[in-house]
């Protein structure tokens, strides 16, 4: 009877697993296409076209985070980066979904072989079957990649101690170094994850009983890790590098505020929401103290928590605590709790069922999203509900193919803050310009700006006046955001700007809900005859002289010196701040 009851629930595990790998393709591939724009996508992928090009980020651009994603993604930009941001979405899943495999294999390792199947749904259920988690792991931004390094790195790890643990030797501890390694990676990804490799190298000293030197080739293999990776840009490019990273705390509008704080973390239950209904029954669980600390696997779950409440705190300790943050380490929190899950049913006939049941409850969390009506409806009009006439990522791959054709096949430059525009339309911004809105910092000297790739009042205004580029878009995000504050550009200094900009430019189209946030995108073409580049401008004849012939040597006697450029009438002088 037992025997057949045993045989009935391990066939609810195999349900349980065709169910969550159905769930998550439809998911992740419902968050590929439908899932809202975010500025931060246009940033990330354009900085990893900028590397495969040879540049380098803090020397050559302003970057706000580590170096390793755009270098992984500008490695394989021959892949992704012909099909625009698409292509970046399609390759950030691939690593979004191999986060939640690691995931996955990392709960295998916390509980009995026989019950390895069932902890490693569970922990794919709670990350694959999430929409908010899907979602966030597959715009290209740092959390699908970091998540992947991440598990992969504590997944290494756990192979230190081998579940049989007379075969332990110093052969398994080396598992240690690449897993150091991999979580260096991580932090150069997303440099609030640097936090895992303390704390964990501190989990492992206390326990070196059981695993040996595991912590000293740990701390060895993230150490050759942060040097590979910083080291070159400390040497390089020190004080860039410096200001990119300090610009994240100089950050205002949260400032550690208690209020905020609460509110992520509300908003960090409700997207997670089955974990923290799992995390409740474990805790009112009486058999937790008795099922979950007696073994090795036991112990690395509590490993598994405490570099997830370490990264968890360093996140909402930020002056603005976004609680999509707290992604990539997410998976470390899943596998715990999928472990001490199936540890405390140990000696039940739960079994599969136990597994099948938080299966549904992903599937049912994922149902009750508020996600998805905010993909498909751009806003509340009183009673009205007005929806999207297409997706944003549609919408974007029409304005890129708008904005390339009237640009003409020559032009390569795009004059614009919405840099995923520029990506989707395979163009290029100016410099200053490779963060959007967040390379605008208006305190900076000019020395500053150049020194550090970003544009001050001055650096923008030049830009604008001297109109580089045949086309120009701007939405709500343009000339809106001032850094490193983040607050908003006065009125006076965005009317300045859109007077230098229509200057130059006539408007030729405005596109209504585009984008994050579902702003006005107006497009703008240059004006005939209005001044080109500075280094493209030619000299203009004298006052009313013969026409200038078309061969390259004029023929009118005496004409100026090839490098004697006149400024042309009307032609605008390089603009001085207003006070």
């Amino acid at each position: 009877m037992i025997e057949s009851s045993g045989n009935r629930f391990w066939g609810f595990t195999w349900l349980a697993l065709a169910m969550a790998v159905a769930a998550a393709a439809g998911l992740y591939a419902f968050a590929l296409w439908f899932g809202n724009l975010n500025q931060d996508e246009g940033w990330y992928l354009y900085a990893a076209q900028r590397m495969a090009e040879g540049a380098q980020p803090y020397r050559d651009f302003f970057f706000t985070q580590g170096p390793v994603m755009p270098n992984v993604y500008g490695t394989l930009a021959g892949l992704w980066s012909p099909h625009g941001v698409l292509g970046g979405r399609v390759l950030t899943l691939a690593f979004g979904l191999m986060g939640c495999v690691m995931t996955a294999l990392l709960a295998r390792r916390a509980v009995p072989r026989e019950r390895a199947m069932e902890a490693a749904v569970m922990a794919f259920a709670l990350t694959a079957c999430n929409l908010y988690h899907a979602y966030f792991t597959t715009i290209p931004k740092t959390y699908g990649l970091a998540s992947f390094l991440v598990a992969a790195g504590f997944l290494l790890l756990s192979l230190c101690v081998p579940r049989e643990p007379k075969t332990r030797s110093m052969r398994t501890a080396m598992w240690a170094l690449p897993a150091g390694f991999l979580i260096a990676l991580a932090a150069g990804t997303r440099l609030s994850l640097g936090a895992l490799l303390p704390v964990t190298t501190l989990g492992l000293l206390f326990t070196c009983r059981r695993t040996g030197a595991a912590f000293f080739l740990f701390a060895l293999g993230g150490a050759v890790g942060l040097v590979l990776v910083f080291g070159p840009l400390l040497a390089d490019a020190r004080e860039p590098f410096v200001f990119a990273q300090t610009f994240h705390a100089a950050r205002g509008g949260g400032g550690r505020d208690l209020f905020l704080m609460a509110g992520s973390v509300s908003r960090t239950v409700r997207a997670y929401l089955p974990m923290a209904l799992m995390a409740a029954g474990l805790v009112l669980s009486p058999m937790l103290g008795r099922r979950t600390g007696a073994t090795a696997g036991g112990r690395w779950a509590w490993l598994w928590l405490s570099g997830f409440l370490c990264v968890f705190l360093v996140h909402l300790a930020g002056p603005f605590p976004y609680d999509d943050y707290q992604v990539p380490v997410m998976g470390l929190l899943a596998a715990a709790l999928a472990a001490w899950t199936v540890r405390s049913a140990l000696g039940t006939v739960a079994r599969g069922g136990l597994c099948l049941f938080w299966v549904i409850v992903a599937l049912a969390s994922s149902f009750g999203s508020p996600l998805p009506q905010e993909w498909m409806v751009t806003r509340q009009d009183r009673f009205w509900a007005v929806r999207k006439q297409q997706p944003d990522l549609a919408l974007l791959r029409q304005v890129g193919r708008e904005i390339r054709a009237l640009s003409g096949d020559a032009e390569t430059a795009l004059l614009t803050q919405d840099v995923y525009l520029a990506v989707e339309a395979g163009m290029k911004v100016p410099e200053g310009l490779e963060m959007g809105p967040f390379g605008y910092f208006p305190a900076l000297s000019d020395e500053g700006a150049a020194k550090f790739k970003v544009l001050n009042k001055r650096g923008l205004l030049t830009l604008l006046e001297h109109a580089p580029c045949e086309v120009a878009a701007v939405s709500g995000y343009g000339f809106a955001i001032r850094a490193p504050v983040m607050d908003r550009v006065s009125d006076d200094d965005a009317q300045i700007f859109w007077s230098a900009l229509t200057r130059n430019y006539d408007r030729v189209e405005e596109v209504a809900d585009f984008g994050q946030h579902s702003t006005t995108l107006q497009i703008f073409k240059r004006r005939p005859g209005v001044m080109p580049p500075p280094e493209a401008v030619e000299p203009p004849p004298a006052p009313e002289p013969p026409p200038v012939p078309a061969e390259p040597e004029p023929p009118a006697p005496e004409p100026p010196p090839p490098e004697v450029v006149a400024e042309p009438q009307g032609a605008v002088a390089e603009p001085v701040a207003p006070e």
